[in-house]
């Protein structure tokens, strides 16, 4: 894990963003289900066809084509947007940020139109409200979450190891924290300041206790929540920026070695422009009176 966390980059769609992308691409697939259905009676009734399984049979297929293939090709096509999430800068993106596949677009498919169309919406509703990523069933079963690609990134702030917990840090191991969980704990430190006392002393002991079990050894007795969650976080971020620092000089050894050629060359000396006129041939008259530059051998045998 860097110390920025790449789950830095994956900023959960609120509720509400999600209700109107949805609310869209329910307009626009329940009318293109009525268009196919209308369109299909039409043409069975005009081959004659008075068979009722028939017609029970088309609307099946038209059925499957309008809530299972459709969404499915169309997240497939685009990456994991529809209409809906189009217009309202939305994205289905992996648990860990990265793009999804064909499989998890047939797994969200499978249980879109039982979740949108079967309940009226209702139950992804209530599984978003009670999700702290706004998820529904289909996002759990294929472990995916929708993101707000306009939503601006947080200002880069400067947080620190409490002088007192340094000693600490030098010794604990948290290595393994969730990217979720630093996402939501960086999220908190940095809007720590806007929030009510009560609201941010609540929230600091909520992470705190989340962490808990993901740092070895606890923190010292007494400290504070707050100054617990600043100090993973400083901790993380400086073992990030040694490691940058580290890579930096790495590359830098190895650009200066590939630099320095044999017999005083280098690798900054001007070409010869190729496409330079050829100069005329001198007669020996000149060759008296201009004697030629040595060469680069003759150079090094001196």
């Amino acid at each position: 894990m860097t110390g920025e966390a790449i789950a830095l980059d994956i900023r959960p769609a609120s509720l509400a963003m999600r209700a109107v992308s949805c609310a869209i691409d329910y307009v626009i697939i329940t009318a293109l289900y009525i268009t196919v259905v209308i369109s299909a009676s039409w043409l069975i009734e005009q081959l004659a066809i008075s068979e009722p399984l028939v017609y029970q049979t088309v609307v099946l297929l038209l059925t499957v084509l309008c809530l299972l293939i459709v969404p499915f090709t169309i997240e497939i096509l685009t990456r994991g947007r529809s209409v809906g999430k189009l217009i309202c800068g939305l994205r289905i993106v992996r648990d860990d940020g990265g793009a999804i596949s064909a499989r998890h677009s047939f797994l969200r498919a499978m249980l879109y139109g039982f979740e949108i169309f079967g309940t009226a919406a209702g139950l992804a509703a209530l599984v978003g409200l009670l999700s702290p990523q706004s998820k529904r069933l289909g996002d759990y079963l294929a472990g995916t979450i929708a993101v707000n690609e306009r939503a601006k990134m947080p200002p880069i702030t400067q947080i620190h190891v409490p002088p007192r917990l340094q000693a600490w840090t030098r010794s604990a191991d948290i290595s393994a924290i969730p990217n979720g969980l630093y996402y939501r704990i960086t999220q908190f430190l940095i809007s720590a300041h806007l929030r009510e006392p009560d609201s941010r002393w609540d929230r600091a002991v909520e992470l705190a206790e989340e962490l808990n079990p993901y740092i070895a050894p606890a923190p010292p007795e007494g400290t504070l929540p707050e100054e617990f969650l600043a100090a993973v976080v400083g901790c993380t971020r400086a073992e990030h920026a040694r490691q940058m620092e580290k890579t930096a000089r790495t590359a830098q050894r190895f650009q200066q070695r590939v630099g320095q050629l044999p017999f005083g060359l280098s690798l900054d000396t001007p070409r010869r422009d190729t496409h330079q006129a050829v100069p005329a041939p001198r007669t020996a008259e000149a060759g008296h009176q201009q004697r030629p530059a040595s060469s680069v051998y003759s150079q090094m045998t001196q």
